[in-house]
């Protein structure tokens, strides 16, 4: 049943927001509370298109998915018997969650309608303009040892650091036994002190500095000196920069391309709506500012201007 269950829901998600000739069979009821189709329907347009086969290939997720829904519902339905539907701040935060709802829609209908141009023209010419863009950098992988400077001076640590450096130069291949021996760095337990991409940005400079030197694989390096004591590493591997060519950026650049042409649209959409000044009543300002303590509200007129100006976000 489960099974049947879960086959019904990905169906469900491959064909979001067309009709079900079965969209009101109830899947799970408890009391008066019946959670259908079309509820699941609703509870998936939340979350993104491209999110929903994996949510529902899981069958755990399936389930609390459902509960959830139950468990809305029942507590829906002890609202309605205490005519908490008839209070008139749930009324307006219904009618607020209601609009987000349609203009969410909205949106989406409009974005469905573009008929998008051929982008792969102005791929290539965005891929020759920028070529040093899509150039994939050197990455250097390395093996260090730490002496650290707790509870050593820095001349101690230094000279620790020497003598590991002075051991490692004469036998490169026992790398693994001196990082045992003398590394103060914690996680050398699960990496035994092995560091993928040492010349990124994402280490301190120094040390990315001196992996950058290394050039032969196994080539020592002197000791260096950064915030954390004295390092000493091993080159592992180097893979040379290379230059990507357009095949292999050319999905990026027309998906990018996309991505920024539907945002124009958008905003040129939108900007429709701006086509006309809003006009604001003095007493219903004032009876916001009053009723919520708030201070001078700037003008939504000349928010909506410089919204509407060119360049604006």
């Amino acid at each position: 049943m489960a099974k049947k269950i879960l086959v019904a829901l990905l169906a469900l998600a491959g064909v979001a927001g067309d009709a079900c000739a079965d969209d009101n069979v109830e899947i799970v009821k408890q009391g008066d509370a019946r959670v259908t189709l079309t509820d699941v329907e609703g509870f998936l347009q939340q979350m993104p298109a491209d999110r929903r086969v994996g949510f529902l290939e899981n069958p755990a997720r399936v389930q609390q998915m459902l509960i959830g829904i139950l468990r809305d519902k029942q507590l829906a339905q002890q609202a309605v018997a205490m005519k908490l539907d008839q209070d008139p701040q749930i009324q307006a935060e219904i009618a607020v969650l209601k609009d987000q709802v349609l203009s969410r829609r909205r949106m989406s209908a409009f974005e469905a309608s573009l008929q998008i141009p051929s982008m792969e023209l102005a791929a290539k010419e965005q891929y020759l303009t920028h070529k040093a863009d899509y150039a994939v950098p050197e990455v250097a992988d390395v093996q260090h040892l730490l002496i650290s400077e707790k509870g050593r001076s820095d001349a101690e640590a230094r000279e620790l650091a020497e003598k590991a450096r002075a051991e490692a130069v004469a036998n490169p291949a026992a790398f693994d036994q001196l990082v045992q021996k003398y590394s103060d760095d914690p996680s050398k337990v699960n990496n035994l002190g092995q560091i993928r991409d040492a010349t990124s940005d994402k280490f301190v400079k120094e040390f990315s500095a001196a992996a950058k030197k290394l050039t032969t694989v196994g080539e020592i390096s002197p000791v260096v000196k950064t915030q954390y004591g004295y390092h000493v590493m091993k080159l592992l591997r180097k893979t040379p920069a290379r230059q990507q060519d357009f095949a292999a950026v050319k999905d990026q650049l027309i998906a990018k391309l996309k991505d920024n042409y539907v945002a124009e649209q958008r905003k040129a959409f939108l900007a429709k709506l701006d086509e006309t000044t809003p006009s604001v009543n003095p007493q219903g300002m004032e009876a916001l500012q009053q009723h919520y303590k708030l201070g001078d509200v700037p003008n939504i007129g000349d928010a909506v201007k410089a919204a509407a100006q060119p360049g604006s976000k």
